[in-house]
C-alpha cells in the first residue's frame, strides 16, 4: 500500500510546490510592480502570443535544433571514450584527472576559441553545446565501466563475443543506470551551453531573445522566454528522471538473481 500511495504523494506535492511557487510569483508582482515583475497571467498572454506570432516559435525551433545534434554528439562521443578509459585502467588513471581539470573550468570563457574555430553560426553553438555535455557523459560511463564485475567480461570471452558484442550485450546493459544519469546531467548542460552561446553571439534562438529582451528592459519577452526555458529542461529532466526509475530496478533485479546464481 505504502509503494503505491508514494506517486500520488509525490504528485501532490510537486502539485503543491508549483501552486506555492506561482502564489509567491504574484505577491512579487504585487509588490515590486508589473513592470519589474509582471505576473504569471501576463506571461501566460505573452507565451500565448509569441508562439501564435511566431517569433517564440521560431526561437524554440533553432535552439532545439542546435540542441539535439549537440547532445547526440556528445552522448556518443561521452560513452565510447568513457567505455574506452574504463577498461583501460592504465589510461583511465593518467587522463582522468586532465579531463576533470578541463572540467572545472569556467566554459562561458573559452566560447571565442569556439567563434575561432567554427565561426559565427550553428557550428559554433553545436560545438559550444557538445564541449559542456560531453565530460558527465564521458565521467560517469568510466566510472560504472571500471566497476563493472570482471566476472561478466570473463564470461563474454568464454563465450568468444566481439568487442562490439561485449559492449552492446554486456557492458552497456551493467552501466545503463550511470549512463543514464550521465545523459540527463549531460542534456542540461548541453542546453545550458547552447544557450550562452546564443546570448553570447547569435542572431536567433532563445538565448538570443533573452539577451535581446533584456538589454531592452522588457520584463514581459524576458520572463516568457525563461518559462520557455523552463518547461524544456524541466520537462526534458522529468523524461531522462522517468527512464532512470525504470531501468535502476530492472538492474537491481538483474544483480540478486546474478549473486542467487
Amino acid at each position: 500500500m505504502q509503494n503505491a500511495s508514494r506517486p500520488v504523494a509525490v504528485a501532490a506535492i510537486r502539485g503543491l510546490f508549483v501552486v506555492l511557487l506561482l502564489a509567491l510569483w504574484s505577491v512579487g508582482s504585487a509588490v515590486y510592480g508589473d513592470t519589474v515583475l509582471p505576473p504569471p497571467l501576463s506571461i501566460a498572454a505573452t507565451v500565448i502570443h509569441g508562439w501564435r506570432e511566431g517569433w517564440l516559435m521560431h526561437a524554440t525551433a533553432v535552439t532545439i535544433s542546435e540542441v539535439v545534434p549537440a547532445f547526440l554528439i556528445a552522448a556518443i562521443v561521452g560513452t565510447g571514450f568513457g567505455l574506452l578509459l574504463g577498461l583501460r585502467d592504465v589510461w583511465g588513471d593518467v587522463l582522468e584527472p586532465m579531463i576533470l581539470g578541463v572540467y572545472s573550468i569556467p566554459k562561458i570563457t573559452l566560447y571565442p576559441v569556439f567563434l575561432v574555430l567554427f565561426k559565427l553560426g550553428m557550428a559554433s553553438k553545436v560545438a559550444f553545446g557538445f564541449f559542456h555535455g560531453v565530460f558527465p557523459v564521458e565521467i560517469m560511463t568510466q566510472r560504472a565501466t571500471s566497476t563493472v564485475s570482471p566476472v561478466y567480461l570473463k564470461v563474454a570471452r568464454t563465450m568468444r563475443l566481439t568487442p562490439w558484442q561485449t559492449t552492446v550485450h554486456v557492458l552497456l546493459p551493467a552501466i545503463l543506470p550511470a549512463l543514464t544519469v550521465g545523459l540527463r546531467l549531460a542534456f542540461s548542460l548541453t542546453f545550458i551551453g547552447v544557450t550562452l552561446a546564443e546570448m553570447s553571439a547569435s542572431r536567433a534562438g532563445l538565448g538570443f531573445l533573452l539577451n535581446a529582451a533584456d538589454s531592452t528592459f522588457d520584463s514581459q519577452r524576458t520572463l516568457a522566454v525563461i518559462v520557455i526555458l523552463a518547461a524544456i529542461g524541466i520537462g526534458t529532466n522529468a523524461l531522462f528522471y522517468a527512464v532512470e526509475r525504470r531501468v535502476s530496478p530492472a538492474r537491481a533485479e538483474v544483480r540478486q538473481a546474478t549473486l542467487k546464481m
